[in-house]
Parts: C-alpha cells; structure tokens; sequence
C-alpha cells in the first residue's frame, strides 16, 4: 500500500524506528482511517481514501467471524497481487488468523499438499483456480467471481463478503508474536516444503530491514522460487 498525501503522514510503521511496543499488520490502516480518513491511498492501482479501505477491511474481517473463522485459524488465498489481496490479508491478520498467499500457478498435487499441512478452515480463488476446488471439498471457499458459486453451503461470492456490514469496533484480538503469514515456496524442489510462520513482528522486522523490496507486506512473496532468503534464515 501507498500513501499521497501532501502531509507526507507515514503509513508504515516498520519503516518508523520511533514506532515502539505492540505491532500488528493492521494497526497503521486503523489508526490512518481515524486520524486522517480522507487521506489517498494508492493500493495496487486502485485509488481509496483510508476510511474506504478500513471499512473494506473491516466487511472482510466480520464476514469471517460470522462465519467461523477466529484466532489462530488458517485462511489461503490463491490470487493475483490486487487491491483485494491487501485488503483480503489485512482483514484476516485483524482477526488474529493467519493468512498464506499462494500462487495461482500452482499444481493441484501441490496445493493437495499445502491444504494437508495446513488445515485452512477459508480459501479465497478466482477463476483460474477453479480446478484446485476439488481437492478443497468441505472448506469454506470465498469466489472472487461472480458466477463460480456452485451454490453449495461451502460456497460464497466476494461481492457477498463486501455487502456485509462492518463491525467498527472490532479489535485485534492478539499478540505481537501471534503468527501473521504462513509462507510456502511457490515452486518446491525435492518434493513438498513445510511452510514457515512469521509473526506481525517478523513482518514488521523484515520490512523495515528491506525497504528496496517495496512498500508493501506482499513484496516479501514475489520471488517466483519461493520465500526469501530472510525467510528461509527465519525456518533455520
């Protein structure tokens, strides 16, 4: 995410050494709705104010707990980088779950695999993942789509989720140390690789130690081989 705004107002808190004490991925876009709600932000090329975003986060957050989804459980996203991702991400990292962000080019084996370790109870896809549905039967699976609902009770449509009403006062309900990402390489060698977690705060830390990856927490999965070095420094 991107910030334009004349006053220059910080919306990366990894980036401000003076920022101490508890973090979570969702503080910044929290505390910008409330301070400067009509403040731009520039999110994978779409335009919204703060407050736009913070209550498109906010949808996506209670759609999940109204639907089971709570602390420490885990949420897959199988989609392009967009607008929605970020929202889609922040919204399951206010909840307290724990989000892995998969490449659409992944192979049905594979993501058999991934779905085994894991144990997601919420999967995001789009149209070109709709083959992976069928070694994801009786998981809670959201549509970016409209038209691929095949309207079974596992089955829902993004626009569904964004209707929903925003519950304003909801609160991270976790710790700085709570894990954020589950993070599994794009591409394995020698078979299935274990996913590795990183907290908010390893987040936080790894952003603020490479800006020149980018300003967003989705930079760190853009390597198509997989998890950075710093991530695979983290495993070990």
């Amino acid at each position: 995410m991107l910030a334009r705004s004349e006053s220059s107002m910080g919306l990366f808190p990894w980036q401000d050494p003076s920022k101490k004490g508890p973090f979570h991925l969702s503080a910044f876009l929290a505390d910008a709705a409330e301070r400067t709600p009509q403040t731009t932000l520039t999110v994978d090329g779409m335009e919204f104010t703060c407050e736009q975003a913070w209550m498109s986060v906010l949808r996506i957050a209670t759609w999940l707990q109204q639907n089971g989804v709570s602390r420490g459980d885990k949420v897959i996203t199988v989609l392009r980088h967009s607008s929605d991702l970020h929202l889609i991400t922040l919204a399951v990292a206010h909840i307290g779950a724990v989000v892995s962000v998969i490449s659409p080019q992944i192979r049905g084996e594979a993501f058999k695999a991934i779905l085994e370790e894991a144990q997601p109870v919420c999967l995001f896809l789009e149209k070109t993942s709709h083959h992976l549905k069928a070694v994801a039967d009786n998981i809670l699976t959201v549509w970016m789509g409209e038209g691929l609902n095949g309207g079974g009770w596992d089955e829902a449509d993004f626009s569904e989720v964004m209707s929903t009403r925003p519950a304003w006062g909801m609160r991270f309900p976790g710790k700085s140390e709570d894990p954020a990402f589950l993070v599994f390489a794009n591409s394995p060698k020698g078979g299935h690789q274990h996913g590795v977690l990183l907290s908010h705060e390893n987040v936080r830390t790894m952003l603020s130690a490479q800006p020149q990856k980018g300003t967003g927490f989705l930079s760190l999965f853009e390597d198509s081989e997989g998890p950075s070095s710093d991530i695979a420094a983290l495993e070990a």
